[in-house]
């Protein structure tokens, strides 16, 4: 097998960032895909945290925050009404594209729901579709900014 059959034979995957000695990414991702770190010491982390979930009384408090995660993302201001979060969603909306194609790497167990599982299936679907997707979150923001008695945070393609 060839290095470019194993490239178009592998998909991008999720696999668990250890904070041991001699652990590093380019050891653990696939050697032709590479890898990105997406836990919360990136840009890409998830700010809802697992223990916070736990303390609230989640059954299963990973897959909560996942779920957080995934509906912040989305657009939604409940949980984050602020400034600072809106511009942390718009960093992370900005820098889809750097993981496109690549192994994620988070400190969650690979048994468990984790906001990387997430990122992978978004920032893998064609790229035409991730453009709109991440147009419609920017309109939804918008809305909801307006709503708020706020200035919108992005200009209205004329």
């Amino acid at each position: 097998m060839t290095g470019r059959q194993i490239a178009l034979d592998t998909q991008p995957r999720r696999i668990r960032r250890r904070r041991t000695e001699g652990w590093t990414l380019v050891g653990a991702a696939h050697p032709l895909l590479g890898g990105m770190i997406v836990d919360r010491s990136s840009r890409y982390g998830n700010p809802c945290k697992v223990g916070l979930m736990q303390e609230m009384g989640y059954e299963d408090p990973h897959a909560a925050a996942a779920a957080n995660y995934r509906t912040w993302l989305a657009g939604s201001r409940s949980d984050w009404p602020t400034d600072e979060g809106d511009q942390r969603r718009e960093r992370i909306l900005a820098g889809l594209d750097r993981l496109r194609g690549k192994d994620l790497a988070c400190t969650c167990p690979l048994d468990r729901t984790c906001h990387a599982d997430y990122l992978l299936r978004l920032v893998n679907m064609p790229a035409v579709d991730l453009a709109a997707w991440v147009t419609q979150v920017r309109a939804r923001v918008d809305r909801q900014r307006v709503r708020d008695g706020e200035e919108p945070m992005y200009v209205a393609a004329a």
